[in-house]
């Protein structure tokens, strides 16, 4: 990769600000709960990019590299490897189970993607025998999980909202984390 350095311009990709990064055309920072949609968590930066409501296409069903620059709905892109992707629904609008797992369709719920082999961080795999690293990893990603879950909260849901970690496999998840009804 060759980078070209300016005085007074970031050195490497990690230094671009992620602004630059997301596509203001499908992503907003400002927080909803009054529809279904996708979202990317920055934790880098510790921001959170929400999916705009759109009329040709529901913002569920947006992927989550279309809403990174250079990504579409078919293709990613490589910056998205340091966004945690998460998916809001509100009541209603999910159906069936969640890797086998019986979910209650008719409250909101927030699932956060928990991957225990990828650092999001340092944008790295961890080796599944470094049981170590994969605990602090797990930690890590709950924490962050937990400050997204927090930042729905205080936008007041109409709804009972419960959050999850869907990891790669049902043995990899957490179920039903949390669920607040603020009614």
């Amino acid at each position: 990769m060759f980078v070209f350095v300016l005085v007074g311009q970031p050195t490497t990709l990690l230094d671009v600000p992620n602004d630059r990064q997301v596509n203001h055309r499908y992503s907003t920072q400002r927080v909803r709960t009054d529809y279904a949609h996708v979202g990317l968590y920055d934790v880098k930066q510790n921001n959170i990019w929400v999916a705009k409501k759109r009329r040709d296409m529901p913002a569920i069903r947006i992927s989550h590299a279309r809403m990174l620059v250079g990504g579409t709905q078919d293709t990613s892109t490589s910056e998205k490897d340091r966004f945690i992707c998460y998916w809001f629904h509100t009541p209603g609008t999910g159906q069936g189970y969640v890797l086998g797992y019986p979910i209650e369709w008719d409250e909101g719920h927030l699932m956060v993607r928990l991957d225990p082999y990828w650092d999001y961080a340092a944008k790295r795999m961890i080796a599944s025998t470094d049981t170590t690293k994969l605990q602090r990893n797990v930690d890590q990603q709950f924490e962050w999980g937990h400050r997204i879950f927090e930042t729905y909260l205080a936008a007041k849901p109409k709804f009972p909202l419960s959050w999850h970690l869907v990891g790669p496999r049902a043995a990899d998840s957490l179920f039903y984390i949390k669920r607040v009804d603020l009614d």
